[in-house]
């Protein structure tokens, strides 16, 4: 059992991604000399969302925190290597640049496209509007007849191995001597308005100078600990990958269906999903793969748009969760009023990966300095949820 110190001033609450994010920006920031503890109940991370999920980075948000976000993921991402390596090593995260797709099948859809457009060119990000002609001479395999047009991110927006991007970190971190503990956080002690001991499962404890909730989907459950309420509650999703007869000589971007059915190439075949009809709260532990999906939700969609999808067949799936945020599908970020030391960061509601590190050096900034030095976060604190004042984030998939 690893020896764990009597006090450390940052525990964090999940050692996935963003604990590991947490626990990175902390430690290679040179204005923080304080201690890191990770408390992690699964090193196999094979239930982590972060393990489930389909590991895109994109841009094209409508909110401009969120691409600001994203965007500093993808920075991160070029950097990767130089930003994580330890003795001259680094896990290959292969990013692969293919853009992200939005298709419109009407006027107006086309034409609220490219009102959001003008907020992304603005924020930084690469976009472009598309006809069904240029559609069809850019992408011959989609039939641009069912379109009105398209909007079509930059080479920045792209997949990587979501896998290799987290281990990076987490060997980074624990180089940089972040402690990781193989346990489970059981019941937070409160005096004051702050968090000042961690239990563990193991009947261990630790007093802390900050906790931060980087549980994922359990994140209700941590901040109840402190007699905080949460809007977060676990959403199913379940990815599919199928095979096409006919091949593709083309560049496949990931693309986004009006119905919000999504897909991309992957290597020789497709991964895709979807947002199910009776999107609703599940147990913790639910990973089941909703099958009727594919036939009844996502193969219509795809198969509409892409004519040689309506012969193709699955090859593998797998079920997942999100971190949803039921007031608006968004990050909460910071302490409550209540309780000023238990730092949250959750409800990332599927954009937790290419938010993680943006969101890991925000908290960093919080803890060290007192407030954000980069990206002023401060409109996806927790005060919006005391407000029940949403944040309006129209790209959601």
């Amino acid at each position: 059992m690893t020896e764990l110190a009597p006090h450390y001033d940052v525990v964090c609450i999940g050692g996935a991604m963003m604990g590991s994010a947490t626990a990175y920006f902390l430690t290679e920031n040179p204005d923080f000399d304080g201690t890191v503890l990770v408390v992690e109940p699964d090193w196999t991370y094979d239930r982590a969302a972060t393990t489930r999920a389909q590991n895109s980075i994109r841009e094209q948000f409508t909110n401009e925190l969120n691409i600001r976000l994203s965007g500093f993921g993808v920075d991160f991402i070029a950097d990767f290597h130089e930003n994580v390596q330890v003795d001259g090593d680094a896990p290959e995260i292969n990013f692969r640049g293919t853009g992200y797709l939005f298709l419109a099948d009407t006027e107006e859809l086309y034409e609220r496209l490219e009102r959001e457009s003008e907020v992304q060119l603005a924020a930084g990000a690469e976009v472009e509007m598309l006809r069904p002609a240029d559609i069809a001479e850019r992408f011959p395999y989609m039939d641009a007849d069912q379109l009105s047009g398209a909007r079509l991110g930059g080479m920045r927006e792209g997949s990587f191995d979501g896998w290799a991007f987290f281990q990076g970190l987490r060997q980074r971190a624990r180089h940089n001597g972040a402690v990781y503990v193989k346990d489970r956080v059981v019941d937070l002690d409160v005096a004051g308005g702050r968090v000042v001991r961690v239990h563990l499962e193991s009947g261990r404890s630790v007093a802390c100078g900050h906790a931060v909730n980087t549980s994922g989907c359990r994140a209700r459950q941590v901040a109840a600990m402190a007699g905080v309420e949460l809007p977060i509650e676990p959403r199913a999703r379940t990815s599919f990958v199928f095979d096409c007869r006919t091949p593709i000589p083309h560049t496949v971007p990931l693309t986004i269906t009006p119905v919000g059915v999504h897909f991309r190439r992957e290597q020789n075949h497709y991964m895709c999903g979807g947002v199910p009809e009776h999107d609703v709260a599940v147990d913790y532990d639910d990973l089941e793969v909703r099958y009727d999906e594919f036939e009844e939700l996502i193969w219509p969609a795809v198969a509409r748009y892409v004519p040689c999808f309506d012969e193709i067949g699955v090859v593998t799936s797998w079920g997942g969760q999100y971190d949803y945020n039921t007031l608006d599908h968004n990050l909460i970020i910071g302490a409550s009023s209540a309780v000023e030391n238990l730092i949250f960061a959750n409800g990332f509601s599927g954009h937790g990966l290419q938010q993680g590190p943006a969101v890991g050096r925000g908290i960093s900034e919080l803890i060290t300095y007192g407030g954000y030095r980069t990206i002023d976060l401060s409109p996806l604190g927790y005060s919006r949820i005391e407000r029940n004042e949403p944040i309006v984030e129209h790209a959601v998939i």
